[in-house]
């Protein structure tokens, strides 16, 4: 492979040196030119020390969207020839970063005012991590398999025993066994486009066109998967006492892993048109159609914990372990798992559009864009698992249909010189023309609230209002918002200008929880230039938005009569549970105050530059009234933090903030020297208020259970991202010939999410001498942010760039220029979410065995460590908890990822040196 590159290269190289051999001494205008040379890069990956291996290099987020191997390069070439053959044609070609996964070309044969035919072809890739390993190997199109004998053994460890037995000894089998048989994988994608153009004009005012364009995306990147319907992957679903043995072996539904996505699939656009003008008009009119192909339309994935799909089982009390007086169960527990990826679509658009004088001051132009959008992939069954039953599809396919129509009319008044009038109006249609469909999916179902059953709940059962087992019919979303706009510009002086404008919005939106909405927008700027070197800008916009109403479906109820109930947000009475917070807000629906400001300066004065700017976007959804609450939604200060958020009326986004500022400058000590440096700050900040719920049980009400809803178990979350970053350079040359570049940047970033609980938290139990974290009966107001539950802040998040680059050139002639670069690149990463990450997450840390009445279950148990609760004085009775020290390099040791196997995803730090040597040859 090697040598065809270099063979074509050489070829290459001959065809761009031909044409300057024939024009030979008497040219003079430069035709092209062509940089090749060598490059090598050496470093190490040192992120993560735990690995029992070294990342590579090339694989890292240093190359995660480039290819830089070492070795031979040609970094870029471009040739333009006029009057091809002797013709009137030209010829134009350009390369960059030739023959390797980011290059990209671009070829244009021409005549100026007549013809254009133009072809472009683009790679790029995409690296996601460098520390993956799996288990699993891709046997066929999208389907990934386990060794028989691996899923067999890990079967048998997680299917007999107790759950706390299991929870001991399936982390030494997975991490001895299973982790060290896995292969190293590089998930990464290429996308690979080819565009093809053709442009002819008839006339000078008649214009055609066409245009081609066809991507590929091949290759792999991570995707979480579950085996059963519930949104965690718990260590056991069983009861404390429930036990599996060699013939009765009970596996868990809680289960999942991560796998590498196949990845096939192409897009096709076809966009052809025609334009007509004339000095005062033109009209364009085209089409545009999409169509996306998938060559892996579904996956299909063992299950490493079980050999045979298994139903729901039962117990009665006294079989298997099971304690009390009601029978026990677990959920159904598939084989393999399945899942469907992006379906076949295709997308048509008719394009229309125009611009006209209307009179001498008037100008009118406008667009018209209908489409037409389909999609009708079948539907795969409900599940895998063939032991238990599962309703009817309701139709073998979507028959996805949607509609768009965009429009935007301008017209543009100038009724004398320094004033300029606008009116602009934008419509958007989306509608949803898919049908609604009644799902019935029993997954893997267990015999829920009823404890005397024996067995699955039925499919479509009409007594199941909720839940488990109950319909689900689709809502197809859809919109149309409408926008109208007036602004003027007034030109008071040379480079100077003052702009004000008013907006207005309407959305109308179909099964969301915000039906109407109206949003009213002022905004203005002015330009100042007193002199020609020095500019000032000020702009700021003033933003309303109101919806209507706003009703989240989901917080309802099922009344005694069967009767689905909406609660409002300012609904006081009514003591039902209700799926979602009946005043949770989305905050792309929510009611909002949005201001936002703009300034700069700019300075120019011979051999010194300055700019300076300022930006800051802040969003306030903590409105009082309206859709929110008109009374404040914190719980009683008699103990808690509420008092320090301050009111808040919605629960949701409270504020989204944001403030940068950066200043840049150069000085020109001569010709042959300049400084340059910038600094940018950005500073981020999020805060939302949420609140604990657990559903309530048989016929309790918020009122009668302990702690399921109550303000006193509100929590608040603070998102704070700072990022810095700073960059200096010289620029110097010598005798004409010599040229240096050198500049050093540092992009310094941390991240913080601060979370504290908003309640009283001494409100725990009021039994005398218990030392339990459990409320006595009857406690609505039960603090429950304990244990897994607290409100802990995360570890911080940092992320630091070194990079430090000196270039040397030396200009041997007007066709030979030697090119010398020597670059440093430095990436530090911390990241609780990633920077812990292994393939088994299970609790395989080296802690000290339990104690207590149930040692004999516990001897051994490898993972000991509590998660540290807000204040050491939730119960004074209870001992302190203990942080975990799993941030970074430490394996989490929690028994909910028991049943979970991941790829070990993460971007570590690396240190990485480059140096090239090339030559620029122009002819």
């Amino acid at each position: 492979m090697k040598k065809t590159k270099q063979l074509t290269l050489v070829v290459l190289l001959a065809l761009l040196l031909l044409p300057a051999a024939l024009y030979g001494q008497e040219e003079k205008v430069p035709l092209g030119s062509v940089e090749f040379g060598v490059r090598h890069s050496w470093g190490d990956v040192y992120g993560r020390p735990d690995l029992p291996f070294s990342p590579d290099i090339f694989t890292s987020k240093y190359s995660e969207y480039r290819d830089i191997r070492n070795g031979f390069v040609v970094p870029r070439f471009f040739v333009n020839l006029d009057n091809v053959l002797g013709s009137k044609m030209y010829l134009n070609a350009q390369s960059q970063s030739t023959f390797y996964k980011n290059q990209s070309y671009l070829t244009t044969l021409g005549e100026y005012g007549k013809f254009k035919v133009q072809f472009r072809y683009d790679e790029i890739p995409h690296t996601y991590s460098n520390t993956t390993r799996t288990p699993y190997v891709l046997t066929g199109r999208g389907v990934w398999t386990l060794s028989p004998a691996l899923k067999t053994s890990l079967t048998a460890a997680s299917a007999i025993g107790t759950a706390i037995q299991i929870n001991n000894n399936l982390p030494p089998l997975v991490a001895t066994q299973l982790v060290p048989g896995e292969t190293f994988i590089v998930p990464a994608i290429v996308r690979k486009g080819g565009t093809g153009l053709i442009s002819y004009n008839i006339t000078p005012d008649f214009n055609i066109s066409i245009l081609y364009t066809r991507e590929n995306q091949v290759g792999t990147r991570p995707i979480g998967l579950l085996f059963n319907p519930s949104p965690s992957a718990s260590a056991n679903s069983l009861s404390s006492g429930l036990t599996g043995t060699a013939a009765n072996p009970l596996p868990s539904p809680g289960t999942g892993v991560e796998l590498p996505e196949t990845i096939d699939y192409f897009t096709n656009t076809v966009k052809p048109s025609i334009e007509y003008g004339k000095q005062s008009w033109v009209v364009q009119v085209g089409y545009t159609g999409s169509f996306f192909t998938n060559n892996t339309p579904s996956m299909v994935f063992d299950n490493p914990f079980a050999t045979a799909d298994v139903p729901v089982l039962t117990f009665a009390p006294g079989q298997n372990g099971c304690t009390g007086t009601s029978r026990c169960s677990i959920g159904a527990v598939p084989a393999h798992g399945q899942v469907d990826l992006y379906p076949d679509n295709h997308a048509h658009y008719l394009n229309f559009a125009g611009a006209f004088d209307l009179g001498k001051y008037v100008r009118i132009q406008g667009t018209v864009n209908p489409g037409w959008l389909r999609q009708n992939d079948p539907f795969l069954p409900y599940t895998a698992n063939t032991a238990i039953t599962v309703g009817a599809l309701p139709a073998p396919r979507l028959g996805g249909q949607k509609q768009t129509l965009a429009m935007n009319w301008t017209a543009i008044l100038k009724p004398v010189k320094s004033v300029e009038l606008a009116a602009k109006y934008r419509h958007y249609d989306y509608n949803n023309n898919t049908p609604s469909r009644a799902f019935t999916p029993i997954l893997g179902d267990t015999i829920g609230a009823n404890a005397t059953a024996t067995g699955q709940l039925t499919p479509g059962d009409p007594t199941v209002t909720s839940g488990s087992g109950a319909t689900e019919i689709n809502s197809p979303f859809g919109y149309n918002r409408k926008t109208f706009e007036v602004s003027g510009d007034w030109f008071f002086a040379t480079r100077s200008t003052v702009k004000v404008g008013y907006e207005r919005e309407w959305m109308d939106r179909s099964h969301r929880d915000a039906a109407h909405s109206t949003e009213n927008s002022f905004f203005g700027g002015v330009d100042w230039s007193p002199t020609r070197d020095l500019l000032f800008r000020v702009s700021g916009r003033h933003q309303d938005r109101k919806p209507e109403e706003y009703q989240d479906r989901e917080a309802s109820f099922i009344n005694a009569a069967g009767v689905e109930v909406e609660v409002p947000c300012s609904d006081t009475t009514t003591t039902a549970f209700t799926s979602e917070q009946r005043c949770h807000r989305r905050f792309d629906e929510a009611s909002r105050l949005l201001n936002r400001a703009d300034v700069m300066v700019q300075y120019n004065l011979q051999k010194f530059t300055f700019t300076g700017s300022f930006q800051t976007i802040q969003n306030d959804f903590n409105r009082k009234g309206g859709v929110n609450s008109a009374v404040p939604l914190n719980p009683t200060p008699t103990g808690g933090q509420g008092t320090t958020v301050g009111p808040y009326y919605l629960y949701g986004a409270l504020k989204d903030l944001s403030f940068i500022y950066a200043v840049d400058g150069s000085y020109a000590f001569s010709k042959n020297l300049s400084l340059f440096a910038e600094y940018a700050h950005e500073r981020y900040h999020k805060r939302m208020v949420s609140r604990n719920r657990a559903p309530t049980t048989g016929v309790q009400t918020i009122l009668t259970c302990n702690g399921c809803d109550t303000s006193n178990n509100d929590w608040s979350s603070i998102y704070r991202d700072i990022f810095d970053t700073y960059t200096a350079g010289i620029d110097a040359s010598a005798s004409k010939k010599i040229n240096i570049s050198t500049y050093y940047s540092l992009s310094a970033g941390t991240g913080n999410v601060l979370t504290s609980w908003l309640g009283d938290s001494r409100i725990i139990n009021t039994a005398a001498g218990a030392t339990s974290l459990s409320c006595a009966p009857s406690r609505p107001d039960c603090f429950t942010l304990v244990n897994t539950s607290a409100a802990t802040s995360y570890p911080q998040t940092t992320t630091r760039m070194h990079e430090l680059a000196v270039v040397f050139k030396y200009k041997l002639s007007k066709s030979f220029v030697p090119k010398f670069e020597y670059r440093l690149q430095q990436f530090d990463n911390k990241d609780y979410q990633t920077s812990a990450m292994t393939p088994y997450m299970g609790c395989i840390s080296p802690q000290a065995p339990f104690t207590g009445s149930a040692a004999a279950n516990l001897v051994g148990a490898p993972c000991n460590v509590r998660l540290l609760a807000n204040s050491p004085t939730v119960n004074p009775a209870t001992p302190a908890f203990t942080s975990s020290p799993f941030y970074p390099y430490f394996a989490v040791g929690d028994n909910s990822a028991a049943r979970y196997l991941f790829l070990g995803v993460d971007q570590p730090s690396y240190r990485v040196h480059y140096i090239a040597a090339t030559l620029e040859y122009h002819f």
